[in-house]
């Protein structure tokens, strides 16, 4: 590598640093109320209640129904006959996150950002449109999440989805369904307020901050950053350099850094638990899918049977979660999915997973670099998923002497 090079490279984006940080002297600012009081995972008071705010046609942004139409219009569901003029919108409405009604016609906004899906949560909510109906309504289901996923098994408690339809045992429909995202349907609806509502000067601040705080989810968000054309002219220049580092010296570098602070991870957590308990640790590597650490009672085996994890959901150390993993070949899915036990309704059930939620840190690298995550900060966060998922723990290692 070319030393006088590299060093050269670095004091020009050390400029375009400095430029950087005087822009920021000058007003320009990341700053985020909605993230300055709320956490951005918020479903409840951040995402569903600012939805709320703008669909509620009795809002004081006295824009009435125009934003519930274009709502209505992103998600593609103008055929399903709402009567915007008579439609009243609730929110936490029999525990539905959003209600939509006109009477006649009823649309159940289902809002997950990272919360794990309830037992019959979904089935609930439809059965309390029909009850209060008299058994009969046309009802529209729209699950809203970062990945435009369905709902699971596990919250529609025997109903099926199939083409656009919810149906019960016998195979008649009990509602419509649609999918929908942040990404897309609720980043088109915003755009659409901000074009017709972009004069507003107010209104227009808070649903630009909100755009915001989705990019963050999605990790789109650019910010006050610097020179675009400046930082791709040096990078060009200096191709060769960037390719080196990029290719031979990053992938080392991050893994290094996640092997050093999974190993100060292991010794806090060794001293948190008793002398019953197993810490392991694995070697990074970003080509492959790995467990940067886990642990297991030593009573339950050293075959990892059963144990507590965090794991990541893609390469380069991307979007990782912690849960109760098991052999799903010594013990028994449908044995494992049927114990009682009293959890939060923020863990999921998985395929290999008694229970596991995402950590909510997906650049995950990024965030121990950057945003200075700390070894203890995970400590806490693994310390609390074994006091909350032990007594399941408990019942499902007694299915493993069994089977």
């Amino acid at each position: 590598m070319n030393i006088e090079k590299l060093e050269s490279m670095l004091k020009q984006i050390k400029f375009l640093s400095d430029k950087l940080e005087a822009k920021k002297l000058r007003g320009n600012n990341d700053y985020n109320l909605f993230l300055a009081l709320l956490d951005i995972n918020d479903e409840v008071r951040l995402h569903s209640r600012f939805i709320y705010s703008l669909l509620d046609t009795s809002s004081p942004h006295y824009q009435k129904e125009l934003f519930l139409e274009l709502f209505i219009k992103a998600c593609g569901l103008y055929d399903f006959g709402l009567n915007l003029q008579t439609a009243k919108v609730y929110k936490e409405y029999e525990n539905i996150d959003i209600y939509i009604t006109d009477g006649t016609k009823h649309i159940i906004l289902e809002n997950k950002i990272n919360a794990g899906d309830q037992e019959a949560q979904i089935k609930r909510y439809i059965k309390t449109v029909q009850k209060e109906n008299d058994g009969e309504a046309e009802i529209y289901v729209l699950f809203l999440s970062p990945q435009g996923r369905e709902p699971s098994d596990y919250s529609l408690d025997g109903l099926k989805i199939s083409n656009s339809k919810i149906l019960d045992e016998y195979g008649n429909e009990v509602a419509k369904f649609k999918a929908i995202s942040y990404k897309e349907e609720i980043m088109k609806w915003l755009g659409s307020c901000l074009d017709e509502a972009g004069n507003l000067a107010n209104l227009a601040a808070v649903i630009s901050q909100y755009k915001n705080v989705i990019e963050k989810i999605y990790g789109t968000y650019k910010g006050v950053e610097m020179d675009t054309e400046e930082i791709s002219k040096i990078i060009l220049e200096n191709y060769d350099i960037v390719d080196e580092i990029r290719n031979k010296y990053f992938d080392i570098a991050n893994a290094n850094r996640l092997n050093e602070f999974m190993s100060n991870v292991k010794t806090e957590l060794e001293k948190r638990l008793s002398q019953e308990w197993c810490v392991e640790i694995e070697e990074a590597d970003t080509r492959r899918y790995f467990e940067p650490i886990s642990f297991y009672k030593y009573s339950w085996g050293n075959e990892h049977i059963l144990t507590f994890t965090l794991e990541f959901d893609n390469r380069n150390f991307l979007n990782p979660y912690i849960g109760l993993a098991y052999d799903i070949d010594k013990i028994n899915k449908a044995y494992v999915d049927s114990i009682q036990v009293k959890i939060s309704s923020e863990w999921n059930i998985g395929a290999r997973f008694a229970r596991w939620k995402w950590l909510k840190k997906d650049q995950f690298l990024r965030e121990i670099v950057v945003n200075k995550y700390s070894e203890s900060e995970l400590v806490n966060e693994l310390i609390k998923m074994k006091d909350e998922l032990e007594p399941l723990a408990d019942e499902v290692i007694k299915l493993a002497i069994v089977v």
